[in-house]
């Protein structure tokens, strides 16, 4: 899969090495000559220096073959450009980092998916492909709130044990695993341990239940 991550800050970094080491062909966009060094020095991501709100820099990642385009600049007005435009181009999608949960309506009106959590676009571009009824089913109660997406810090002498073992509430589904700088996508056997960050998406009433599961308690 081919993505574009417009934004080469921290986030988008972080987003560039996650999706690369999933084995998708990832470009990043940074406006900033030092920090796409930066990134392009410590990575084998490709970096583009240019602004991703120009069709011109956007046409030089290619965006009319990407498959995704994410922007997540620390500027909303940019994101929202830039998802335009790449719609404009012919990616395929596109999805936006939320800086300020206001400008929300803004972006619904102009149809353009945002996310909050940065990790999720991670598990939402390495999966949409194999994403099942089910998931989708859930992604939409999501969208209604009628689910709640939640993080969970493991702590400090939780025994390890794998995700079979947790005891999970039924109707929960661990969708990232964050552990240092790496990001998984939880299977049966992946080991849970002490100070690995989860995330999942579960109802409403299970989310005690879900952190009892993973040895957080109620004071999460």
């Amino acid at each position: 899969m081919r993505a574009i991550v417009v934004g080469g800050g921290k986030v988008g970094g972080y987003l560039g090495k996650a999706l690369r080491k999933e084995g998708h062909t990832v470009t990043v966009v940074e406006r900033s000559k030092p920090k796409g060094q930066r990134l392009g020095d410590t990575s084998n991501v490709l970096v583009i220096i240019g602004d991703g709100t120009e069709v011109q820099v956007l046409n030089k990642a290619n965006a009319a073959r990407a498959d995704w385009v994410v922007a997540v600049t620390g500027k909303d007005e940019d994101n929202l450009v830039a998802c335009q435009l790449a719609k404009t181009l012919g990616a395929k999608h596109v999805i936006a980092r939320l800086n300020d949960p206001t400008n929300a309506p803004t972006f619904a009106a102009l149809r353009v998916p945002v996310v909050a959590v940065t990790d999720m676009i991670v598990q939402v571009i390495s999966r949409e492909v194999q994403l099942e009824v089910e998931k989708l089913e859930r992604v939409t109660l999501l969208a209604r709130g009628e689910l709640s997406l939640v993080e969970v810090d493991i702590p400090d002498g939780t025994p390890i044990r794998p995700v079979s073992k947790a005891a999970l509430p039924p109707k929960t589904v661990l969708v990232a695993l964050l552990r240092e700088d790496e990001v998984f996508i939880p299977h049966g056997a992946t080991e849970l341990r002490p100070g690995d960050r989860v995330l999942a998406v579960t109802t409403l009433p299970e989310e005690d239940e879900l952190r009892e599961a993973l040895g957080a308690g109620s004071d999460q």
